[in-house]
């Protein structure tokens, strides 16, 4: 069974925009979404990629996740993402993913590498990234990498930021 997997922002939002999720439904169980990511998505302009979130919500795929404000994760959450504990915060998603997976033993989806792995050393966590999840699907056979290159392309086309011109660098890079 693998360990729970708690996404931030830009991990999700790549999969979102490109209006296809079928890898991550293929791969997990569930996803589970901090809620403060959740409402990172509750905007006018971006309206309808919370709505097919919310269509992930209904079919019982993604799970929102919370705090208890009474609970050590939310003193570590607040300690990563307010300026009033930290002279140099983190984004509130990236936080709340780090703090729930902390909490829960599990893996912190982002690709966010600057602001997060310090804390995925810190906390001994597991990272993922989009690259991570498009490799692991196509060891699994769910994508061939022409359908990997097609999915990065779009989310690429869709300003997010990946660490590789396409697919098959991204590859390459980590084979090296």
């Amino acid at each position: 069974m693998m360990k729970p997997v708690f996404y931030d922002t830009d991990c999700l939002s790549c999969f979102i925009v490109i209006n296809d999720t079928s890898v991550l439904e293929k791969l997990f169980d569930c996803i589970y979404v901090p809620f403060e990511v959740y409402d990172e998505f509750d905007r006018p302009h971006i309206q309808d990629y919370k709505n097919r979130i919310d269509r992930l919500i209904d079919k019982g795929f993604v799970k929102i996740v919370t705090f208890d404000t009474r609970e050590d994760d939310y003193l570590l959450y607040m300690k990563l993402s307010s300026e009033y504990f930290s002279d140099k915060p983190i984004g509130k998603g990236e936080a709340a993913a780090i703090a729930h997976a902390k909490k829960h033993n599990g893996i912190v989806a982002s690709n966010n590498t600057r602001d997060v792995m310090p804390y995925i050393v810190k906390y001994d966590l597991e990272r993922i990234t989009t690259g991570d999840i498009l490799v692991m699907a196509l060891k699994e056979g769910i994508i061939t990498e022409n359908e990997g290159n097609l999915m990065w392309s779009g989310m690429l086309n869709r300003n997010r930021w990946l660490n590789a011109d396409s697919f098959t660098a991204y590859l390459n890079k980590k084979n090296r």
